[in-house]
């Protein structure tokens, strides 16, 4: 499958990302195709990549086409065909039903919006502070928003107390990934709310169709933008400390260097506009 770039310099730099703050918290949002998280046998190294990458800014991990664990993102805007956010109750992998080994027992991919609070050492903040949205501009199909209220850390979302020298790695750090979301932390990486469409009750007869179909029925809205955001507040709720997003673009799947060469250049006029 191709993933589209938008052009050469994007292609270039390994982690663009959309970011606010306000305070002294700074968040920053980026979105990546992942591994199925339910179901996937690679899903575990995946998390492990996007967690170290987003905590410590290393941008792309590894290679998708090879290895199913590897954490890559999309730019902002980046043109994207749909087969990167397709999931299936049988073997597929960015669009291909059945795929070969090592991606053999995947089931399709999700888009998650990783997500990398940092506090200065004295603006902490809590999860259950946090909210989430995602919306889709095809009718917000994958829409859809929520909070942490009520719920805990996890290996998925892991906060860390800088402890009494207000500063990280100053051995007295404590890191948590269980307990309630009420916790006080000065950082947090989170690998991020995640949505897709899904092939599995698509009429087939075969896993290929019921993908392709899945596709066209996507297509049919395209171009349309899928954002993710995040919104920090204080106790009350009452004041935001940090928002961000970070967005891209569904195209009709690309079927062939010369589309892809269009699609790219489409972009980059689109740019200089927007500019």
């Amino acid at each position: 499958m191709i993933r589209t770039k938008t052009f050469a310099l994007i292609s270039a730099i390994s982690f663009l990302f959309c970011s606010a703050a306000q305070a002294d918290i700074v968040m920053t949002v980026v979105a990546s195709p992942a591994p199925n998280v339910f179901g996937s046998p690679n899903w575990a190294g995946y998390l492990a990549n996007a967690l170290n990458s987003l905590e410590n800014s290393l941008g792309e991990i590894g290679d998708r086409t090879t290895d199913p664990t590897a954490y890559e993102t999309f730019a902002e805007g980046e043109l994207v065909a749909p087969s990167e956010l397709i999931v299936s109750n049988f073997a597929s992998w960015r669009g291909v039903a059945d795929p070969a080994p090592p991606f053999d027992a995947e089931n399709g991919n999700r888009v998650h919006f990783g997500v990398h609070i940092v506090g200065d050492g004295v603006m902490r903040f809590r999860l259950e502070d946090l909210s989430y949205s995602i919306t889709s501009d095809d009718g917000n199909i994958l829409g859809f928003s929520g909070d942490f209220s009520g719920l805990t850390y996890s290996a998925t979302r892991i906060g860390i107390d800088y402890g009494g020298d207000q500063a990280k790695g100053g051995g007295d750090d404590t890191i948590i990934n269980s307990g309630a979301a009420t916790q006080i932390v000065d950082e947090l990486i989170y690998v991020g709310v995640g949505n897709a469409y899904d092939a599995s009750f698509a009429t087939g007869p075969s896993n290929q169709e019921k993908m392709d179909q899945t596709i066209d029925a996507v297509t049919v809205n395209a171009w349309f933008d899928v954002t993710g955001g995040y919104v920090l507040t204080d106790d009350t709720g009452s004041t935001t400390l940090a928002s961000a997003s970070a967005s891209f673009t569904v195209v009709p799947e690309p079927s062939s260097a010369l589309v892809v060469f269009i699609l790219a250049g489409i972009a980059f006029v689109r740019r200089r506009k927007s500019g």
